[in-house]
């Protein structure tokens, strides 16, 4: 009997490792994966509706998983106006310094920006072209989750009014400070 606890224990611990090496990897990809696929293709030929329903295929997998339309300039040239932003909810205690978020900021704004540096109060956020730190913190109150990917899609094909509202993804701003 005591064998069968340590078995199911030492798999437990087994699949929390592998669960812990798969986010540290989504996380990764997040980080380097904009810039690579920005590089290699830096216009894409999907319309907006087709980019979403791929973006949604991949977040259904997971209930933590959310899509957000990406819009503003702080952000480029990692994330543009024609970007849908793949997001998991991740735990404060797991954000480490240039990580790209989303949170809500003070006037209630979705935002995408990178994590710079972190302070007892939480983490300071930046956009890539602003001149200046984002003027509230990321906080374990305000966070949505870690941008662990992107889908382009084609310039002009994002009419976010034609879309039922249910429908409708949340927008991230890149907002300039």
């Amino acid at each position: 009997m005591k064998a069968n606890q340590y078995l199911t224990a030492g798999l437990t611990n087994l699949q929390r490792r592998i669960s812990n090496c798969a986010m540290a990897l989504c996380l990764l990809g997040a980080i380097l994966a904009p810039t690579v696929a920005r590089a290699a293709s830096p216009d894409a030929e999907v319309p907006f509706t087709q980019a979403l329903a791929d973006a949604r295929q991949v977040t259904n997998l997971n209930s933590g998983w959310k899509v957000y339309v990406s819009q503003g300039e702080s952000m480029l040239p990692q994330i543009d106006h024609n970007s849908l932003l793949l997001v998991a909810h991740t735990d404060f205690s797991q954000l480490a310094e240039g990580m790209l978020v989303v949170y809500k900021d003070g006037a209630g704004d979705l935002v995408s920006h990178r994590l710079i540096q972190h302070t007892n109060d939480g983490w300071v956020a930046k956009g890539l072209n602003n001149n200046q730190e984002d003027p509230g913190l990321v906080t374990r109150d305000n966070l949505q989750g870690v941008v662990f990917g992107m889908m382009r899609y084609q310039a002009g094909t994002d009419n976010l009014a034609a879309l039922d509202t249910a429908k409708r993804p949340a927008v991230a701003y890149a907002k300039k400070y």
